[in-house]
């Protein structure tokens, strides 16, 4: 198999504890994370590995901060690592989600976002249409956030002449149901038909169980929704989620609903303590109650269907909640 020719067992183990970090990573930390995975090197053949790495362009130091990894290493990580990243939870999700840390008692840490990036002489067209669309109903939150060119995201340094906006993913939902020892499952992401402003029914339907590409971001870069015509005249396609929990956990994920509505996300679409039976997917969907949630990138998803940008991503990366505001707040 071609994956993995060309590097050697500790490369390997460097790029994976790169990629999955998704932070700066000092030789020491790189050290660790070998071990954990039975590779015992010393400091100067992690130093070694690091040069050559750079040699490669997958690669860069940030001087006595660490090491990450280039968009280039960033795309070879998700070639090497591709099975380990199958799945509606895939490993670098689920780093991400440990690292939230929102509290519903202060209202302050660290969210689940989607990022778009924008040319920075589009932004302020591109604000003028979010600011329409956060009015809409589809919309998960009306919150985002402004990265300027310099930067960083998790594994990701905003370019020069680009912006990067910042919005609210469906992912946290999942995040505070887990926080209150609630097992929940996204099982799938839907294209919702939406009429007079109100959902009538599934159009189409992907599961999560064998993919390593966000449903929802293959839909919308894809061009399959038209949330700008769902805001303008209140019909067309947007995207959902399908979230599951045991029904017997039905009231209180009812309360950390309505709590996170008071907060940072709307309520759900739909919420009920067992799946209609025209949603079993399997046997194991018995006695599960379900959400259906608007996808967080229907905020985003007009700017891609308009063409004002294209770089979308789901899931990718924490924000602090604070640092987000309403669109009118970033608009100068």
């Amino acid at each position: 198999m071609f994956n993995g020719e060309g590097y050697s067992e500790t490369m390997i183990e460097i790029l994976r504890a790169l990629y999955f970090s998704g932070k700066l990573q000092s030789s020491a930390d790189l050290r660790g994370a070998l071990e954990k995975r039975g590779v015992a090197v010393e400091p100067r053949t992690i130093r070694y590995h690091i040069t050559n790495l750079e040699r490669r362009g997958l690669a860069r130091r940030y001087g006595n901060r660490g090491t990450a990894l280039t968009d280039r290493g960033v795309a070879e990580a998700k070639m090497l690592f591709v099975f380990d990243r199958v799945g509606g939870l895939a490993m670098e999700t689920e780093r991400l989600s440990l690292e939230c840390d929102y509290s519903r008692v202060s209202g302050k840490g660290n969210v689940m976002v989607n990022t778009l990036m924008v040319d920075e002489a589009g932004v302020p067209g591109a604000l003028e249409v979010l600011r329409k669309v956060s009015e809409s109903g589809t919309v998960l939150s009306p919150r985002m956030g402004l990265l300027n060119p310099g930067q960083r995201m998790w594994n990701c340094d905003v370019p020069e002449g680009k912006k990067a906006l910042i919005g609210v993913s469906s992912r946290n939902y999942d995040i505070l149901l887990q926080q209150a020892r609630i097992p929940t499952e996204t099982s799938a992401t839907v294209l919702l038909r939406m009429e007079k402003g109100v959902p009538r029914g599934i159009a189409d339907i992907i599961s999560h169980s064998g993919t390593t590409l966000s449903p929802g971001e293959l839909l919308i870069r894809g061009k399959y929704t038209s949330v700008w015509d769902v805001v303008n005249t209140g019909s067309g396609l947007v995207t959902a989620a399908i979230k599951t929990f045991p029904s017997i956990f039905f009231d209180e994920v009812a309360l950390i609903l309505k709590d996170a509505e008071a907060a940072f996300l709307r309520g759900a679409a739909e919420l009920k303590a067992q799946i209609p039976p025209s949603y079993l997917m399997s046997y194991k969907d018995r006695n599960r109650g379900y959400m259906l949630v608007y996808g967080g990138a229907n905020f985003f998803a007009p700017l891609v269907e308009l063409g004002i940008a294209g770089e979308l991503s789901i899931s990718h990366s924490i924000f602090q909640i604070g640092r987000m505001q309403p669109v009118e707040g970033l608009i100068k």
